[in-house]
């Protein structure tokens, strides 16, 4: 089992570095693309708002079809989604540059790239909650060791040869995507009764009857709490979008440029993989729903002191609260949904994350953004994201509360590093 383990780890890892390199130049670069295709900043923010309206309809769509589904299996559906992704990409690469066309393509792609983000959680909570004790932290920290790489990268060839390169690396990136997500498999194998034990697996009785899937407003009206919590996390992230948004801005603003840019990226990932792979260990020794609480104070801080920079250097010092906020939020969020959410709708649960942290954040945060941008500069636009986000860091601590039980992963794990 820990060899399974510690294959699918890094299978998850090479999943990660993929989409999050891809993510890279489709989306952290947007701003740079389309300022290059002679976009505003109004006008970009409304392509990558509206691309996370379309992921909030898919998102639970798609979760929802997850769920209830037998015979077609997450992996398959997403590899579908990503060959659509693949496909508009090689569509906008190829044909004539036209407003029109650009937006509605680039719309699409984010709102499906939106929308695969919490599947891939999904699908690795599969495994763990069939008792591999894989270290989601781990690779998700390989992904974000990629990103920072990538960033660093896509900045200097930006730089050097323009913004039309970042179409042509996404596209070799999303190759990788789809390769990574074909190999994510392992099977299982049978298990002893002693073994189950150890690994806790548990299989319903022969009196007991699989329980359907939920509907979305069955879904809502059962989980309150957790709607709430939903709202604070959605504020929380309106400034962290913004700030990855409009980098660009910020650091010209400050006297910096696409390589400062990249290198501040490259920063924030860079520091996301010690508290993501250590994760399992810290989740050992505090509360998931007190690390989220921390993480959502940092969230707090760091739109603060970006708010605050004076120069390129602190911009660099308010992302390497990265480490505190995002890298931190991240793999809590997962545990804590996945022990918060019965089984048979665990993966609308984790997608309902994703349409609060990218579609609702998301929308709000681009949409307004680059009209504060414009209209009254960097400072009034992120003087606005602090105070929004500081509203969600008060929601969550009043929403997030400690699940009955310890989070199934996290004790499978402690099954097999005490075995």
């Amino acid at each position: 089992m820990e060899t399974i383990a510690k294959r699918l780890t890094l299978k998850f890892g090479f999943i990660q570095s993929s989409y999050w390199i891809s993510q890279c130049a489709i989306n952290s670069f947007a701003a740079v693309y389309l300022h290059a295709k002679h976009f505003e900043n109004t006008q970009i923010g409304f392509i990558l708002s509206f691309a996370a309206i379309l992921s909030m309809l898919f998102q639970p769509l798609v979760a929802s079809f997850a769920d209830k589904s037998k015979k077609i299996t997450l992996r398959y559906m997403m590899l579908t989604l990503m060959f659509m992704v693949l496909g508009l990409g090689l569509l906008l690469y190829l044909l004539p540059n036209s407003f029109l066309f650009i937006t509605v393509i680039y719309i699409l792609i984010n709102a499906i790239e939106y929308t695969l983000n919490p599947l891939f959680n999904s699908l690795a909570m599969e495994y763990m909650n069939q008792g591999v004790p894989m270290n989601y932290g781990l690779g998700r920290g390989i992904g974000s060791i990629a990103f920072a790489v990538m960033s660093l990268a896509l900045g200097f060839f930006v730089d050097t040869f323009g913004a039309d390169v970042i179409l042509p690396v996404f596209l070799l990136c999303y190759l990788f995507v789809i390769f990574s997500t074909c190999l994510f498999e392992e099977k299982l194998p049978a298990f002893s009764k002693e073994q189950k034990v150890l690994f806790g697996i548990t299989e319903p009785s022969g009196k007991e009857t699989e329980k359907e899937s939920s509907s979305l407003l069955a879904f809502f009206v059962s989980h309150k709490a957790f709607m709430v919590m939903l709202l604070g996390i959605a504020m929380l992230f309106y400034s962290h979008i913004l700030i990855n948004t409009f980098l660009i801005n910020i650091m010209e603003n400050v006297g910096g440029g696409s390589s400062d840019m990249g290198l501040s990226l490259s920063i924030a990932a860079t520091l996301e993989l010690p508290t993501m792979a250590l994760f399992i260990l810290i989740v050992r020794k505090v509360k998931g729903s007190t690390l989220i609480k921390i993480s959502a104070l940092f969230f707090t801080v760091k739109s603060l002191l970006t708010m605050m920079a004076a120069n390129v250097a602190l911009v660099h010092v308010s992302m390497s609260l990265q480490l505190l906020s995002f890298a931190l939020f991240t793999p809590a969020s997962i545990y804590y949904v996945n022990d918060l959410i019965e089984k048979e709708n665990r993966v609308k649960g984790q997608s309902m994350l994703g349409v609060a942290n990218i579609g609702i954040a998301g929308t709000l945060a681009n949409l307004t953004g680059g009209r504060l941008l414009d209209t009254y500069g960097v400072e009034k636009m992120l003087l606005v994201g602090t105070v929004v986000t500081a509203i969600g860091f008060i929601l969550i601590c009043f929403s997030v509360r400690e699940p009955a039980k310890e989070s199934e992963a996290v004790v499978k794990q402690d099954s097999c590093l005490d075995g």
